[in-house]
């Protein structure tokens, strides 16, 4: 996107809106890290980036905990434990499943790492999305 030659007035304008959505996500990304610790959910990798929150890396343990306060049901103690690659994809697409009903809509995208097994990297949600899920995460 480019933007032409503004006005003295307009440039004021534009950058106090910058200045304030960027606030504003920047709050809800603090909010959010403070409610994740306080369920003991590590999310060592939060960003804020280019406007939109970015979960980054996450432990699976740290990403089953997170679908269980979101409201995902955990599997049958009977059930046997699965491999660890597989218990990833599992949590991942537990996780993929219950964020969008539980912030009402917003999708998350969750992957699998080949190289590390024991890690998923969740990816970034607008500042909205982040909000409700700062609700769903109340205590």
């Amino acid at each position: 996107m480019c933007i032409g030659p503004l006005a003295p007035a307009d440039a004021r304008q534009l950058a106090r809106l910058i200045r304030t959505g960027t606030k504003r996500t920047l709050k809800t990304a603090r909010a959010l890290r403070e409610i994740c610790a306080g369920h003991r959910i590590e999310l060592p990798g939060l960003r804020v980036r280019q406007g939109r929150i970015t979960l980054g890396p996450v432990r699976v343990e740290d990403a089953a905990r997170l679908a269980r306060v979101l409201g995902a049901v955990p599997p049958p103690a009977a059930r046997p434990a699965p491999p660890a690659g597989t218990d990833a994809a599992f949590v991942g697409a537990l996780l993929g499943r219950v964020f969008p009903e539980a912030t009402g809509g917003g999708a998350l995208s969750v992957s699998v790492r080949e190289e590390a097994p024991g890690l998923l990297d969740l990816g970034a949600i607008d500042a909205r999305t982040a909000r409700r899920l700062v609700r769903a995460l109340r205590f």
